[in-house]
Protein backbone atom coordinates (compact mmCIF):
# COMPACT_ATOMS: atom_id res chain seq x y z
CA UNK A 1 0.00 0.00 0.00
CA UNK A 2 2.47 2.56 0.88
CA UNK A 3 5.92 2.79 -0.66
CA UNK A 4 8.95 1.41 0.94
CA UNK A 5 10.58 4.74 1.51
CA UNK A 6 7.62 5.91 3.29
CA UNK A 7 7.09 2.77 5.43
CA UNK A 8 10.99 3.47 6.34
CA UNK A 9 10.31 6.89 7.19
CA UNK A 10 7.35 6.24 9.54
CA UNK A 11 9.63 2.98 11.52
CA UNK A 12 11.66 6.19 11.50
CA UNK A 13 10.39 8.69 12.86
CA UNK A 14 8.59 6.03 15.55
CA UNK A 15 11.83 4.70 16.34
CA UNK A 16 12.71 7.81 18.36
CA UNK A 17 14.08 6.82 21.85
CA UNK A 18 12.00 8.96 23.46
CA UNK A 19 8.84 7.07 22.47
CA UNK A 20 8.31 4.53 24.91
CA UNK A 21 4.95 3.71 24.36
CA UNK A 22 3.90 5.62 21.02
CA UNK A 23 6.74 3.55 19.42
CA UNK A 24 6.81 1.42 15.90
CA UNK A 25 5.57 -2.12 18.53
CA UNK A 26 2.79 -0.09 19.49
CA UNK A 27 1.96 0.41 15.54
CA UNK A 28 2.51 -3.45 14.77
CA UNK A 29 0.42 -4.35 18.00
CA UNK A 30 -2.61 -2.11 16.17
CA UNK A 31 -1.90 -3.55 12.96
CA UNK A 32 -2.31 -6.57 14.16
CA UNK A 33 -5.60 -5.55 15.39
CA UNK A 34 -6.96 -4.67 12.43
CA UNK A 35 -6.02 -7.74 10.55
CA UNK A 36 -7.52 -9.68 13.17
CA UNK A 37 -10.58 -7.61 12.79
CA UNK A 38 -10.68 -6.57 9.25
CA UNK A 39 -14.38 -8.18 8.79
CA UNK A 40 -15.34 -5.45 11.20
CA UNK A 41 -13.63 -2.57 9.48
CA UNK A 42 -16.16 -0.45 6.83
CA UNK A 43 -12.97 1.42 4.89
CA UNK A 44 -9.74 -0.65 4.90
CA UNK A 45 -7.01 2.06 3.43
CA UNK A 46 -8.12 4.63 5.77
CA UNK A 47 -7.96 2.69 8.96
CA UNK A 48 -4.64 1.33 7.76
CA UNK A 49 -3.31 4.98 7.57
CA UNK A 50 -5.02 5.98 10.47
CA UNK A 51 -2.60 3.43 12.33
CA UNK A 52 0.17 3.96 10.93
CA UNK A 53 0.10 8.00 10.93
CA UNK A 54 -1.86 8.86 14.22
CA UNK A 55 1.32 9.55 16.35
CA UNK A 56 3.91 10.21 12.96
CA UNK A 57 4.55 13.08 14.38
CA UNK A 58 5.03 13.47 18.03
CA UNK A 59 6.25 15.27 21.38
CA UNK A 60 4.19 15.31 24.38
CA UNK A 61 5.25 18.95 24.75
CA UNK A 62 3.08 19.88 21.74
CA UNK A 63 -0.24 19.94 21.35
CA UNK A 64 -0.65 19.94 18.12
CA UNK A 65 1.17 16.57 17.13
CA UNK A 66 -2.01 15.05 16.07
CA UNK A 67 -2.46 18.07 13.62
CA UNK A 68 1.12 17.51 12.41
CA UNK A 69 0.75 13.73 11.96
CA UNK A 70 -2.39 14.53 9.75
CA UNK A 71 -0.12 17.04 7.88
CA UNK A 72 2.25 14.65 7.16
CA UNK A 73 0.16 12.12 6.05
CA UNK A 74 -1.18 14.75 3.39
CA UNK A 75 2.12 15.95 2.47
CA UNK A 76 3.71 12.51 1.86
CA UNK A 77 0.37 10.44 0.03
CA UNK A 78 -0.53 11.30 -3.23
CA UNK A 79 -3.76 9.14 -2.60
CA UNK A 80 -7.80 10.19 -3.15
CA UNK A 81 -9.11 12.87 -1.00
CA UNK A 82 -11.79 10.84 0.38
CA UNK A 83 -9.24 8.22 1.42
CA UNK A 84 -7.38 10.84 3.32
CA UNK A 85 -10.22 13.03 5.07
CA UNK A 86 -11.45 9.70 6.09
CA UNK A 87 -7.69 8.86 7.78
CA UNK A 88 -7.43 12.66 9.04
CA UNK A 89 -11.22 11.65 10.84
CA UNK A 90 -9.85 8.80 12.58
CA UNK A 91 -7.18 10.08 13.85
CA UNK A 92 -8.22 13.11 15.05
CA UNK A 93 -10.79 10.80 16.98
CA UNK A 94 -7.81 8.87 18.27
CA UNK A 95 -6.45 12.01 19.60
CA UNK A 96 -9.43 13.25 21.27
CA UNK A 97 -10.37 9.89 22.25
CA UNK A 98 -13.94 10.64 20.76
CA UNK A 99 -15.93 9.37 18.20
CA UNK A 100 -16.02 12.12 15.45
CA UNK A 101 -19.40 14.04 14.45
CA UNK A 102 -20.51 12.70 11.42
CA UNK A 103 -23.19 11.30 9.95
CA UNK A 104 -21.43 8.26 8.29
CA UNK A 105 -22.28 5.49 10.34
CA UNK A 106 -19.32 3.62 8.84
CA UNK A 107 -16.90 6.63 9.73
CA UNK A 108 -18.68 6.33 13.43
CA UNK A 109 -18.54 2.81 13.82
CA UNK A 110 -15.00 2.65 11.89
CA UNK A 111 -13.49 5.33 14.31
CA UNK A 112 -15.39 3.23 17.42
CA UNK A 113 -13.49 0.42 16.51
CA UNK A 114 -10.10 2.05 16.66
CA UNK A 115 -10.91 4.05 19.56
CA UNK A 116 -10.78 0.57 21.34
CA UNK A 117 -8.51 -0.87 19.73
CA UNK A 118 -6.03 2.28 20.96
CA UNK A 119 -7.67 1.52 24.76
CA UNK A 120 -7.35 -2.38 24.46
CA UNK A 121 -4.41 -2.16 27.01
CA UNK A 122 -6.36 -0.64 29.70
CA UNK A 123 -8.42 -4.14 29.60
CA UNK A 124 -5.54 -6.30 29.84
CA UNK A 125 -4.15 -8.19 32.95
CA UNK A 126 -2.58 -6.25 35.61
CA UNK A 127 0.91 -6.73 34.08
CA UNK A 128 0.33 -5.78 30.72
CA UNK A 129 -1.69 -2.83 31.82
CA UNK A 130 1.19 -2.02 34.50
CA UNK A 131 3.50 -2.17 31.85
CA UNK A 132 1.70 -0.08 29.64
CA UNK A 133 1.67 2.83 32.46
CA UNK A 134 5.25 3.14 33.04
CA UNK A 135 5.76 3.27 29.05
CA UNK A 136 3.26 5.97 29.15
CA UNK A 137 4.54 8.19 32.50
CA UNK A 138 8.27 7.78 30.45
CA UNK A 139 6.78 9.57 27.58
CA UNK A 140 5.85 12.66 30.03
CA UNK A 141 8.91 12.49 31.72
CA UNK A 142 9.23 15.99 31.31
CA UNK A 143 6.26 16.82 33.89
CA UNK A 144 7.06 16.93 37.42
CA UNK A 145 4.81 13.97 39.42
CA UNK A 146 2.22 16.57 40.85
CA UNK A 147 1.45 17.51 37.34
CA UNK A 148 1.96 14.59 35.82
CA UNK A 149 -0.76 12.53 38.41
CA UNK A 150 -3.64 15.31 37.98
CA UNK A 151 -3.44 15.39 34.05
CA UNK A 152 -3.61 11.67 34.14
CA UNK A 153 -6.29 11.44 36.80
CA UNK A 154 -8.68 13.79 35.02
CA UNK A 155 -8.07 11.65 31.77
CA UNK A 156 -8.78 8.41 32.99
CA UNK A 157 -11.47 9.40 35.17
CA UNK A 158 -13.25 11.14 32.36
CA UNK A 159 -13.15 7.30 30.88
CA UNK A 160 -14.89 6.03 33.97
CA UNK A 161 -18.03 8.65 33.93
CA UNK A 162 -18.70 7.18 30.68
CA UNK A 163 -21.44 4.27 30.65
CA UNK A 164 -18.95 2.23 28.92
CA UNK A 165 -15.25 2.84 28.17
CA UNK A 166 -15.47 0.79 25.14
CA UNK A 167 -17.49 1.62 22.05
CA UNK A 168 -17.75 -1.47 20.44
CA UNK A 169 -19.49 -4.32 22.48
CA UNK A 170 -17.17 -7.12 21.03
CA UNK A 171 -14.27 -4.92 23.32
CA UNK A 172 -16.94 -3.77 25.68
CA UNK A 173 -18.06 -7.43 26.83
CA UNK A 174 -14.08 -8.96 26.94
CA UNK A 175 -12.60 -6.02 28.25
CA UNK A 176 -14.87 -3.73 30.43
CA UNK A 177 -14.32 -5.25 33.88
CA UNK A 178 -11.16 -5.09 33.80
CA UNK A 179 -10.19 -1.71 32.58
CA UNK A 180 -12.10 -0.10 35.15
CA UNK A 181 -10.52 -2.55 37.96
CA UNK A 182 -6.98 -1.07 36.54
CA UNK A 183 -8.07 2.27 35.93
CA UNK A 184 -9.79 2.70 39.82
CA UNK A 185 -6.68 0.94 40.49
CA UNK A 186 -4.35 3.67 39.12
CA UNK A 187 -6.39 6.90 40.25
CA UNK A 188 -6.19 5.44 43.62
CA UNK A 189 -2.27 5.34 43.47
CA UNK A 190 -1.80 8.83 41.16
CA UNK A 191 -3.74 10.42 44.12
CA UNK A 192 -1.14 9.00 46.89
CA UNK A 193 1.73 11.03 44.62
Amino acid sequence: MLDPALMADLRWRYADPARSWHNWDRVAALLGMAEDLSHAVAERAPFILAVLYHAAVFDRRRHDWDAASVALMRSTLRLPAPVLDRAEALILAMARGALPAARDPSLRGDAALLLDMDNAVLGEPAAAFEAHEAAWRREYAHLKDEAYAAGRTAALEMLLWRERVYWTDRFHLEREKRARRNIEGLIERLRRW
